[in-house]
């Protein structure tokens, strides 16, 4: 993503941004118009950054460019959404004024477009990054097809769905049809229109995201693996038994059991995944050594590379839950705590727990449906 910077060493330039409004002054109004015209059919969103320099202090403003009429205006962002762009440009304990150069255009690499912010040390909250939720509630496709792109990511589906080994040589139209293979035996396509009634597909798809998402948010500075359950699958109707999945972190000798839930209510996918949880107990002392094989390292994409999971290691739990009753953070947070079956829980393990609001689940899943008959459009036909 291209983020227009714009230099300057005057206060009174700086406090022009202190509040939204039209950009103004001529030579101002030219760049961010060259930075639109090349940008806008390309990227969602324009950011247009103030920088101040006064002596060797650096300080910044954030907002986004949208074009009405023949004029440009300078939407403010909030904080938290400021300290991100300036933290992912890394600019925030440097400064890249040069001496007569007033607008330079940045980029921020390609990165996961969502971003995990902690509620507390066991709970978080999943969100996409560059948007205000007023944005994703006025026009909720912008969410689901974030989402949905995830989950139809041809890496995202060959690493979590198949048995695909970068050790071997795939030509590109056997790893397009281990692609399609693999959607087709999750349930993600379908000959005629998938059924976005089956719970089993709402339960698929949490934990496709769940695998895709938190294996991110998990810090680890070694090797990382993923044991996704969804590799066993091999008709949609076709519920695999157990955790939904693990992560294993070596160098923290750590194990994490995971469980997927979705459903509208917050409340209720919580009770629901520790009523999973507790129904298949035994599982968190299986002699995971079984199948310590088919762990995939999240580096290297490899499969075969665990021989042994030690006997040492601290089992942990991860819930994944998406919902579409609650998105704000202090009611997330709250329904959490206030969940009796979940402290219970807790008690017993060492539980974190991820929750990515959906804001309309019947919307996303149609969203879903119609994106699955355009993927499965090619395989089909």
């Amino acid at each position: 993503m291209m983020i227009l910077v714009h230099y300057t060493t005057q206060e009174f330039v700086f406090n022009t941004f202190k509040a939204s409004g039209e950009i103004t002054y001529q030579d101002r109004i030219e760049e961010v118009k060259n930075y639109y015209e090349r940008y806008h059919r390309t990227q969602e969103n324009l950011f247009l950054i103030i920088s101040f320099t006064n002596n060797s202090k650096v300080d910044y403003r954030v907002g986004k460019i949208t074009a009405i009429n023949d004029s440009f205006i300078f939407n403010k962002v909030a904080k938290e959404l400021s300290n991100i762009l300036i933290e992912e440009l890394g600019i925030r304990n440097s400064n890249t004024y040069d001496l007569g150069v007033f607008y330079k255009v940045l980029r921020i690499e390609n990165k996961l477009e969502f971003r995990n912010k902690n509620l507390d040390r066991y709970s978080s909250k999943i969100r996409l990054k560059y948007f205000t939720w007023k944005e994703l509630i006025s026009n909720n496709e912008i969410l689901f097809k974030k989402i949905s792109d995830i989950i139809f990511n041809k890496d995202n589906v060959i690493k979590l769905a198949s048995t695909y080994n970068p050790d071997l040589t795939y030509s590109q139209a056997l790893i397009t049809k281990k692609y399609f293979s693999a959607l087709q035996n999750i349930g993600f396509i379908s000959e005629d229109r998938i059924n976005i009634n089956h719970t089993v597909l709402h339960g698929d798809i949490g934990e496709f995201l769940m695998h895709t998402l938190v294996s991110e948010f998990i810090e680890s500075i070694g090797d990382k693996y993923i044991y996704p359950k969804l590799i066993f699958k091999t008709s949609p109707s076709m519920a695999v038994y157990g955790n939904d999945g693990s992560i294993y972190i070596p160098e923290k000798k750590e194990i994490y059991y995971l469980e997927a839930k979705f459903y509208s209510s917050l409340n209720q996918a919580i009770n629901k995944a520790v009523d999973s949880l507790e129904k298949h107990n035994d599982d968190l002392h299986e002699d995971m050594n079984y199948s310590a094989e088919l762990f995939r390292n999240i580096k290297t994409n490899r499969t075969n590379e665990l021989v042994e999971i030690t006997d040492d290691v601290t089992e942990k739990l991860i819930i994944f839950l998406i919902c579409d009753d609650i998105y704000k953070e202090d009611e997330v947070k709250n329904m959490i705590e206030k969940n009796s079956n979940f402290l219970e829980l807790k008690e017993k393990f060492e539980t974190l727990v991820f929750v990515l609001p959906i804001l309309d689940k019947n919307d996303f899943l149609e969203f879903f449906q119609a994106q699955s008959m355009l993927e499965g459009k090619e395989y089909y036909e």
